[in-house]
């Protein structure tokens, strides 16, 4: 299940070797060593360890045993114990010297002893071609690690203690735009130092909601998400309406691991959702993080066409008018991102243009380390770059995310402090450097209602930037209580639409001086559609004196034209309206041209002509003051009129 994924966070198992290759060792040890072996494999390892200190004490020279025993020590989290074992095995009258110098090597690396590591892996002379080549590259990685503690970046870390911290290993850290959830998996049953396999070990996703500035002990999420098995690796679309989580020999999946997810409706999670193919495959698919465009879900898998073992993927998703999620054919993110190693749990920051993630196949101190990638204005990634020492350590650093301003994230580590809690979620300050998120988002918090009878609507809700064209978020509203939480750039123009069958379109503006905000207690009104109803598109621009539509605009006609391919039956007037500076015949001339550039730019994305008119009004209609600056702003502007429907 969801041990196949953690499995990889941790040195597989063990390289337990044939039997028929032990070194010096009678039929009885060989036999006594399976039964260890088994045992280990089973979560034993109390029952293991005696049997296995017996054999490397007896025979000195069943390398094996010492092998496994020092992987056992390691497990265990006895790291001196693991390093003597190794010591007394790396020794050149003993069988398999080479081999056990590169394990000793690899354990000083596992332990930050980085010098250490270098002198061992120098005692692999170049005659040993495999062992030499292996080692060379772990001698540069090694010092790649002591360069990176050289230059530590002044991270600010902080344990977020017992109320989402458990006795148990706590991973997959996951936060809401506003701040009001956070989810983490939790490893329940599993106790620093013992098997990820023991009797009664599952993982489990648990929520924690901030009351009052702080976070509430952390709640097992029910049974709409966990089960008997496993459940993990979650994450919360930013407005906390989805929650993607991964799940493993289910009944319903078509792999080893799928990914699913659960639409939130007031304080309940839906029954959990296998989209099935494309998104899951034969193989495993895990880590999933949703685009803050809601087009977008990033999540990492070992499907044939990649890159390494394990590469992060990213697949095109529709928000349906139900809420549901549809999924393109993946597409791998390439080499900027992957390397023949594994990489894992990507998270796509609120403003798009920032991935985190953990990968081993990089420049690091060992383990996973954190990386962070940006995309330019084309789309492609830039080369991960290494977020630095002392956030990522010789452990495992792993789920990687940073709150929608950009000045906090929280991550899983088992290297920052020995606690005897095993894996511990932290929170860090993201004071400042190159690691930090392009853009600062805020959140706004509103709902949709029925003007009419003020009951809640499921709407979609979009949200772009004026300045760049382009969406920045994109989700809908809770169908039971028409809540909703967006995302938008700080200290830019922003445009946003609410999108409704058998509803009029809602369209408003903000500005750096008139930033997001909605009336929670009014809500935002929909007013069905009826002909000889209105409204005014605020997010038309033109030029000074001309009709040739900005850029600006594209957006808001697009969502007018998702509008008309949701109610087909419909048919709008476009009206252009101007301010009083100018002569009549001035005026009516330009808003005519306006309503018309509106209307042909319909067309061009597939509206028919049937279906559509324009007109335009001049200074004749105003709806404010002409008087003021304001007022004139008012004036000026582009609306629509049901005609038909």
């Amino acid at each position: 299940m969801m041990n196949r994924i953690i499995c990889m966070l941790v040195f597989s198992l063990f390289p337990f070797l044939l039997f028929g290759q032990a070194s010096k060792a009678s039929s009885k040890e060989i036999k006594a060593y399976e039964n260890a072996v088994i045992m280990v494999n089973e979560g034993k390892y109390k029952e293991a360890l005696p049997i296995l200190n017996t054999l490397v004490r007896e025979n000195k020279n069943f390398v094996d045993a010492s092998w496994t025993l020092a992987e056992l020590y390691g497990k265990m989290r006895n790291e001196p114990r693991q390093i003597s074992t190794l010591q007394n095995v790396a020794k050149p009258k003993i069988p398999r010297y080479y081999n056990s110098l590169m394990r000793l090597a690899a354990a000083y690396h596992g332990m930050c002893n980085y010098e250490e590591a270098i002198k061992t892996y120098e005692l692999i002379p170049s005659s040993e071609s495999t062992f030499y080549r292996i080692a060379q590259q772990e001698i540069q990685q090694a010092k790649n690690a002591i360069e990176l503690r050289g230059k530590p970046v002044p991270f600010n870390i902080r344990n977020m203690g017992k109320n989402i911290n458990t006795e148990y290993d706590d991973y997959w850290p996951s936060i809401t735009a506003d701040e009001s959830l956070f989810s983490t998996t939790i490893k329940v049953g599993k106790l620093e130092g013992q098997s990820d396999f023991g009797r009664g070990v599952h993982e489990d996703i648990f929520i924690s909601k901030k009351e009052d500035g702080e976070w509430t002990p952390t709640q097992n999420a029910g049974t709409a998400l966990n089960t008997m098995g496993n459940e993990g690796a979650q994450s919360f679309s930013l407005d906390g309406r989805y929650l993607f989580f991964v799940a493993c020999d289910r009944h319903t999946g078509l792999g080893g691991c799928d990914i699913y997810y659960s639409i939130r409706m007031g304080d309940l999670w839906s029954e959990a959702i296998n989209p099935g193919a494309p998104l899951n495959s034969r193989h495993w698919e895990t880590y999933p993080s949703f685009s803050p465009t809601g087009d977008e879900i990033y999540f990492a898998s070992n499907r044939p066409g990649g890159t390494g073992k394990s590469d992060i993927w990213k697949s095109k998703v529709t928000i349906q008018e139900n809420g549901m999620l549809k999924f393109s054919e993946p597409v791998n993110l390439g080499s900027a991102i992957n390397t023949p190693e594994d990489e894992l749990s990507p998270f796509i920051h609120a403003d798009n243009h920032t991935l985190y993630y953990s990968s081993k196949g990089l420049t690091g101190m060992g383990g996973y380390d954190v990386f962070v990638s940006y995309k330019d204005s084309l789309g492609k990634w830039s080369k991960g770059k290494n977020i630095g020492y002392p956030l990522n350590t010789c452990k495992d650093e792993i789920g990687f995310v940073v709150n929608a301003y950009g000045d906090k994230a929280y991550f899983s580590s088992d290297g920052q402090e020995k606690n005897g809690q095993g894996r511990d979620i932290y929170e860090i300050k993201l004071e400042g450097g190159n690691y930090r998120p392009i853009k600062k988002m805020k959140y706004a918090r509103g709902k949709i209602v029925d003007v009419e009878t003020m009951e809640p609507i499921q709407a979609q809700i979009d949200v772009f930037s004026i300045k760049s064209n382009e969406t920045v978020f994109r989700s809908v509203s809770d169908r039971k209580t028409g809540d909703f939480v967006v995302c938008a750039p700080e200290d830019e123009d922003i445009g946003v639409n609410v999108n409704k069958k058998g509803y009029m379109l809602y369209s408003e503006n903000f500005t750096p001086d008139n930033p997001v905000q909605f009336d929670l207690k009014t809500g935002i009104p929909l007013d069905k559609i009826e002909i000889g109803k209105s409204v005014i598109l605020k997010n038309i621009f033109f030029d000074f004196d001309e009709f040739t539509l900005k850029k600006e605009s594209y957006l808001e006609l697009d969502r007018l034209v998702a509008f008309m391919k949701l109610n087909p039956k419909v048919r709008i007037r476009l009206d252009g309206h101007t301010d009083i500076k100018g002569t009549q015949e001035y005026n009516m001339t330009l808003s005519v041209n306006r309503a018309k550039a509106a209307y042909n730019y319909l067309i061009s994305k597939g509206i028919l002509k049937s279906r559509l008119e324009y007109k335009g009004y001049g200074k004749n209609v105003p709806i404010a003051d002409n008087s003021t600056a304001a007022g004139r702003t008012l004036n000026r502007r582009t609306e629509i009129v049901i005609i038909a429907k």
